[in-house]
């Protein structure tokens, strides 16, 4: 007891010791060694350190049951304020941004007003027009200013794209571009189409006639270093379309750049951003494709003193009047050269494919496309034909390849929904005349749903309870994959034989699963029996179905089963030698009443209705211990032999149940034989030939039958 009181004091004076600012464990360590007689007294201060710990443990779990509620409040404030920090962030950005845009506005007013003062004096008149407007001259110093300032602007251009050769690895050869400078560069994130999770942080630089994709450069840390870049990619601009994606769910703020045949999603940190990009993008395409379009004209050098020439209306329209009428006709004849393809639907078909496709709008995109395969089929010999049908063409493919990536599983993609689940995508690659194409991928989606509905099941528990689990599951799939197959291909006869390859191969997977669980662990035979005529049934409910896999099942599973039997039979003849070795021939002592009569159940349930006879005095049997070990392990076999019986197993089995008959019967003669050996054994000798005889072997013959 006093003992137990002074613990406390010592823990409390441990406690003490160990909370100190200043608290060295090894200082700690050595003085208690210095102190401590043997090795019992450091088991008893390792005794009360544990000791402290769990006392502290459990104070601590007191202390946060007891401010749990403070805990969520705290939380709860440390979120909001957040938000509002978050708001007065987004408040004062929107606030900078007004300001920037109105300074931007003011600035280009008046350059408009200097440029159009500028531009109505160097306009240059047709001679024809001469007699109605007066000359304008040049104004050189004017002249002088624009040239300064076209200079300037070229020179920080240049500047802005030498700068790029230290901010990116690997974009030299691009940045030696002559006619190529920096529009718009920003940080977005690159989203996954399919899961729209965040895939990396992008850098994105827009230039006059492309895209560049850029990474952020890491260190060996895993840290982004500011402002240095890694070349990824070069998108011409030409190539490109930009598509507003809609703020649904997780996305916000996003835009998907389309490059046939596949399209990258970008997210940018507010609607700000992303409204710049889209109108960025959208001007600068605009503008490379009329810089593109516009004639070149061949550069003829020019003196110092000559006068620059600006663009003249009035002489563009002199020029296009004192053209021959015979082109002009010509060209007109080109243009309109088959009206059926000047459709309004028809032109602005491809637009609306990357919009529907983008959308994730399929069944629309589908319409279209079949819509204008139909109408291109009744148009002929028109040489303009070849390019709508490539541009049709292309978004088809794009389409396959963005509904093949549905029907594909993947690690981050739940397959939980069943067959169900992926009849969008085969419905619609069908439409497409992709039959082949959608049958492979709905039957390797639907293995890997069997695959992952088996792997969720848990090996806990009884053999026969997870294997009725895993035949349930199995068999259950398979008939949903039938159902959904029946139904998605109903009217396409070709395709039912690669859904019978595959139920072959699926069902041969099973069966290996199955005989590691049920032949590899040495299960009871009559466990053995019970999950093999599991499966059977399960199996042969396909059958409505018009599918009969059984065939197939029962060979599989026939080699496992022979060696199963054979195994069994050899363990109950070693068994039945090892006993007949030790037999003393005396009656079975069963020891209680309530003991016979579970005896007397359990052969009843074997099929020894009679057994009873052979009890007497309650607790007492007329049977040894070695026979009715011998009649229990032969009708078990029997039995289970019988719930497993396959055509190509009727032989097998009744060669081995007479062998194990023949290892007991021929035991039993010999000692008939020598009853005159034992005269005090004799009759006990005979009642046990008598029942095996008369009684177990008609029993067993009957069963096999």
């Amino acid at each position: 007891m006093e003992g137990t009181k002074a613990l406390p004091k010592m823990s409390s004076s441990l406690a003490k010791s160990l909370s100190q600012r200043n608290f060295d464990p090894d200082k700690f360590a050595k003085s208690i060694s210095a102190q401590s007689d043997g090795d019992k007294d450091l088991q008893e201060n390792r005794q009360r350190v544990h000791a402290l710990g769990e006392d502290t443990a459990q104070i601590l779990k007191k202390q946060v049951y007891h401010n749990y509620q403070q805990f969520i409040d705290t939380a709860k404030e440390i979120s909001f304020l957040e938000g509002e920090m978050f708001q007065l962030n987004h408040i004062l950005t929107e606030q900078k941004n007004l300001m920037d845009t109105m300074t931007t506005i003011f600035a280009s007013k008046a350059k408009g007003w200097n440029t159009f003062f500028t531009y109505s004096r160097t306009i240059q008149i047709p001679y024809c027009y001469q007699s109605i407007f007066p000359t304008c001259t040049d104004d050189s110093t004017k002249e002088d200013s624009s040239k300064r300032k076209a200079e300037d602007k070229a020179q920080e251009q240049k500047k802005a794209m030498s700068a790029l050769r230290e901010k990116v690895e690997g974009c030299n050869n691009i940045i030696d571009g002559a006619d190529r400078y920096l529009v718009h560069d920003g940080d977005v994130s690159e989203l996954d189409t399919d899961t729209f999770n965040q895939i990396s942080k992008i850098h994105l630089f827009l230039f006059n006639d492309s895209l560049m994709v850029t990474t952020w450069v890491g260190t060996r840390r895993g840290n982004a270093v500011a402002g240095k870049y890694k070349f990824q990619v070069l998108i011409p601009i030409d190539t490109l379309a930009i598509v507003n994606a809609r703020d649904v769910g997780p996305v916000k703020n996003a835009f998907n750049v389309l490059v046939l045949p596949e399209s990258r999603m970008f997210q940018c940190e507010n609607s700000k951003e992303k409204r710049e990009w889209l109108e960025i993008l959208d001007s600068t395409k605009r503008k490379h494709l009329a810089d593109r379009e516009k004639p070149q004209e061949p550069a003829t050098p020019t003196s110092p003193m000559s006068p620059n020439k600006s663009f003249n209306p009035f002489l563009e329209m002199g020029k296009e009047e004192c053209k021959s009428p015979e082109k002009t006709k010509e060209k007109g004849k080109k243009e309109i050269n088959d009206p059926r393809l000047n459709v309004e639907w028809l032109l602005e078909m491809p637009e609306d494919l990357d919009v529907f496709i983008a959308q994730r709008n399929f069944e629309q995109a589908v319409e279209v496309m079949l819509k204008t395969k139909d109408y291109l089929a009744g148009i002929r010999e028109c040489p303009a034909k070849a390019v709508v049908e490539e541009q049709l063409y292309n978004r088809t493919t794009q389409l396959v390849d963005v509904l093949s990536r549905e029907l594909k599983s993947s690690p981050d993609r739940s397959l939980r929904g069943g067959p169900r689940v992926v009849r969008r995508p085969v419905d619609l690659l069908i439409r497409l005349h992709e039959t082949s194409k959608a049958c492979n991928l709905f039957l390797a989606n639907r293995s890997s749903a069997v695959t992952f509905a088996i792997r969720q099941l848990r090996t806990e528990g009884s053999l026969s309870l997870y294997i009725s689990k895993l035949c349930k599951v199995f068999f259950n799939n398979l008939e949903e994959t039938a159902r959904e197959f029946n139904q998605a291909f109903q009217d396409i006869h070709g395709c039912y034989s690669s859904f019978v390859v595959w139920s072959q191969k699926e069902l041969s997977a099973f069966v290996d699963t199955f005989s590691q669980q049920v032949f590899g662990r040495n299960a009871d035979i009559s466990e053995v029996a019970e999950c093999v005529q599991n499966a059977q049934w399960h199996c042969e409910r396909l059958h409505n179905l018009g599918l009969d896999l059984s065939f197939l099942l029962n060979n599989l599973l026939l080699p496992y089963i022979q060696s199963s039997l054979r195994d069994h039979k050899q363990k109950i003849i070693d068994a039945t030698k090892l006993r007949n070795s030790e037999e003393l021939w005396r009656p079975s002592n069963l020891g209680t009443p309530q003991a016979t009569e579970r005896l007397v159940g359990e052969m009843v349930q074997l099929g020894l209705k009679s057994f009873v006879d052979y009890c007497y005095d309650g607790c007492f049997s007329r049977l040894t211990g070695s026979t009715l070990a011998f009649t229990r392990a032969i009708l078990t076999h029997v039995d289970s032999a019988v719930k497993m019986m396959l055509p190509d197993l009727q032989k097998s089995i009744v060669d081995g149940t007479a062998e194990v008959v023949m290892s007991y019967t021929e035991f039993t003669l010999g000692c008939v034989q020598s009853e005159n050996e034992r005269p005090d054994k004799a009759k006990l000798i005979k009642e046990n030939a008598k029942f095996v005889a008369e009684s177990l072997l008609p029993l067993v013959e009957m069963k096999i039958q």
